[in-house]
């Protein structure tokens, strides 16, 4: 078993009812030894519950415990209350994976979004939520022994425009740059920016049909990308594999497609 996953741990997962967040509990639950617990967030009670389930069966000697929990109203209390009954002193590792987000009012172009309180209200969820646990995660976890990893779930858009999907495009990027700065402010943090590919997710097929950009909607579908689309467990598996070979530099991105 590789050195990174063969210690124990506490992972914290956000996004975990469904797609890459559900495979990514799945894949990293096979991974953990004994004594090891898995922390799911996400806002579907049913889809954790089955998340639960599916890890459990996977790997019976992990404690595996989940929160319904809604992003766009978040705070640092909500989260404080999350954690606080976990043993710092047990583990090894401490990762944390942020995976939740939404894509955004897909019938904006760049120029139409004037909306304070949209905005308000996308970043919120896609960055502000995010910002506040990871600082109740490095608050709770602040150990000079076990290592601290965290794992931002991103995009290609995040660094490539694409129109009428300008929400997300800026929400991915504001997350990467939170990160990048955290990792030059906290040199012993190891920190990683995951952009998955083209997934078939719920958030992709919103984009495909419902972009405002006729060109957007026919990149999506075309039988050209449908090559390049990315089994959703194959995508886990890879970063579970580049989480165990650590090589990137703290703070950077990682595409699925890098060699």
């Amino acid at each position: 078993m590789n050195e990174f996953w063969s210690r124990r741990t506490c992972v914290i997962l956000t996004g975990a009812s469904k797609g890459i967040g559900q495979c990514l509990a799945v894949e990293i639950g096979k991974l953990l030894i004994p004594e090891s617990t898995i922390v799911l967030m996400a806002r579907d009670t049913n889809g954790l519950e089955k998340t639960k389930e599916m890890v459990n069966k996977e790997n019976s000697d992990i404690l595996v415990e989940y929160y319904s929990v809604d992003f766009f109203n978040s705070n640092a209390t909500m989260f404080e209350k999350i954690v606080e009954p976990i043993d710092s002193t047990k583990y090894e590792l401490f990762l944390l994976i942020h995976n939740a987000g939404s894509v955004g009012n897909l019938d904006h172009l760049a120029a139409d979004m004037n909306d304070p309180d949209e905005w308000n209200k996308y970043m919120l969820l896609n960055l502000y939520s995010v910002t506040c646990l990871t600082s109740v995660f490095l608050s709770k976890f602040n150990s000079d022994t076990a290592e601290r990893c965290i794992v931002n779930i991103t995009s290609l858009l995040g660094i490539e425009p694409f129109k009428s999907v300008g929400y997300y495009c800026v929400g991915k990027a504001s997350r990467e740059m939170f990160f990048r700065v955290l990792a030059l402010e906290n040199p012993t943090l190891n920190i990683l920016s995951y952009s998955p590919g083209p997934v078939l997710t719920d958030m992709y097929k919103n984009i495909s049909l419902n972009s405002k950009d006729e060109v957007v909607r026919e990149q999506f579908t075309s039988g050209q990308q449908k090559q390049y689309i990315v089994k959703v467990e194959d995508t886990c598996q890879k970063l579970v594999n580049v989480l165990a070979m650590r090589s990137y530099k703290s703070g950077g991105r990682v595409d699925y497609y890098d060699r």
